[in-house]
């Protein structure tokens, strides 16, 4: 299977890697920023997501609409999916998300799952936070404590 991958510089001090196969986008992950971000051939899907996220990061664009593939357990793949659909700038709880994955008890899959998100920033794990509205397994001034300051400011 073919791959490509573009990283895309954001203005959080790291640079979004964006892995591409067969028309979707199959892995995001935040990585050190290079000086320059890296580009493998760009495709068309890689330029798209990189104006999505610039539009993102300028206040233009509150819900990507890129093609996803999510790979992973059926469970997870319905959190993901979940979280996905979130509005910018919302807070849901773990137990938010596992009522409406139909688990209502499950908020540490829940919870693992976000952990294991291939996808960042598109399936938005920011937006995931405890029941006392506060980011949990994260530090303080992580990538994704930052995007939800950057969410609500």
């Amino acid at each position: 299977m073919s791959e490509d991958v573009a990283e895309i510089a954001t203005p959080l001090g790291v640079a979004l890697r964006v892995t591409a196969a067969r028309e979707a986008i199959v892995a995001a992950e935040f990585v050190a920023l290079r000086r320059a971000p890296r580009s493998a051939r760009k495709s068309p899907l890689l330029a798209e997501a990189a104006a999505q996220v610039r539009a993102y990061f300028a206040r233009r664009l509150e819900r990507f609409d890129l093609p996803l593939v999510f790979t992973g357990t059926p469970f997870r793949v319905a959190v993901w999916r979940a979280v996905y659909a979130t509005s910018f700038g919302d807070l849901v709880s773990y137990a938010d998300v596992a009522r409406a994955v139909g688990h209502p008890l499950a908020h540490r899959g829940v919870a693992a799952a976000m952990g294991a998100t291939p996808i960042d920033l598109f399936v938005p794990a920011q937006r995931v936070v405890g029941a006392d509205g506060k980011p949990r397994g994260c530090a303080p001034g992580s990538v994704r404590a930052r995007l939800i300051a950057f969410e609500r400011a």
